[in-house]
């Protein structure tokens, strides 16, 4: 395909390019909800269909957020909805789609069209994984400058709502498409970072209990990973709980077993019998 779409819409709104404060979600007209499941809240409630799911429109609306839902080429997208179309097919099949979806979600401001790109409205529209990389964002700034226990409070606000907003994966359960694998590992990998350098931030100040949960929800995340696990045995000995940190122990060696053929490493095994140690000391 060559060239751009003009756009269909003669009303089309002049987007700003002025920064504003972000839309918080109680404000938000529309939530999209993409982060483990897929679902929209308009007004409160959430939006429900009349009859069967308008799958192509509602293609439309996820492609366009996993391709940053700001300034979206219509070209673009109408290579991941229409691979088989060009030229004027491709844009009629467009303009039915973005005229089905704004039916759908009930005020044309939600998406707004110029120069043959599309934009979620942010003045209307809150999107959790927008609101979820300005957290994690802030967050990893707050490690970074925090030196004492007075940007305690404010860290842990941040990683309350962070574990909050990422409920899984990017779309959830729906079958991963190539336009969306970048985005749900980006997501994915961030959250992944997130938990372990705000687990070393706790540890570092001698909070090994808040620790734990951030190393237990990135097990969550990723079974795989066995500092998770490593971290997490030696928190949870530090905190007088080693029954679980010998538990953690047998679920990363089952789960290395099954899933890689592969046996804890020495180090983590070390970390195992220093808490199986302290824990037979324990016992008497």
């Amino acid at each position: 395909m060559s060239g751009q779409f003009a756009s269909p819409e003669t009303e089309a709104v002049k987007i700003s390019g002025s920064k504003r404060t972000p839309l918080s979600e109680q404000q938000a007209s529309l939530r999209i909800y993409t982060l483990g499941r897929f679902s929209l809240v308009r007004d409160g409630e959430p939006l429900r269909h009349r009859r069967k799911a308008p799958g192509k429109p509602l293609l439309l609306l996820k492609a366009l957020i996993a391709s940053g839902g700001r300034q979206v080429g219509v070209l673009n997208l109408a290579s991941i909805l229409w691979p088989d179309k060009e030229g004027d097919l491709a844009r009629q099949a467009f303009e039915t789609t973005l005229h089905r979806l704004r039916k759908h979600l009930g005020d044309d401001r939600y998406l707004l069209l110029e120069d043959g790109r599309l934009t979620l409205n942010s003045e209307r529209v809150w999107v959790d994984i927008w609101e979820y990389e300005r957290n994690t964002g802030a967050l990893r700034a707050s490690i970074a400058r925090s030196g004492a226990s007075a940007g305690h409070a404010d860290i842990q606000l941040l990683a309350e709502r962070i574990m909050h907003l990422y409920q899984g994966h990017f779309l959830g359960l729906e079958d991963a498409a190539c336009w969306s694998v970048s985005l749900q590992e980006r997501l994915r990998n961030r959250y992944i970072h997130c938990m372990l350098e705000l687990g070393g931030f706790w540890e570092q100040h001698d909070l090994p209990g808040n620790a734990v949960l951030c190393y237990q929800k990135g097990i969550e995340v990723d079974d795989l990973i066995e500092t998770f696990y490593q971290r997490l045995m030696v928190c949870l000995d530090r905190t007088g709980r080693q029954p679980e940190a010998i538990a953690a122990f047998r679920q990363c060696r089952h789960i290395l077993s099954v899933v890689l053929g592969l046996a804890p490493m020495q180090e983590t095994r070390q970390i195992y019998e220093t808490a199986l140690s302290h824990y037979q000391q324990l016992a008497g």
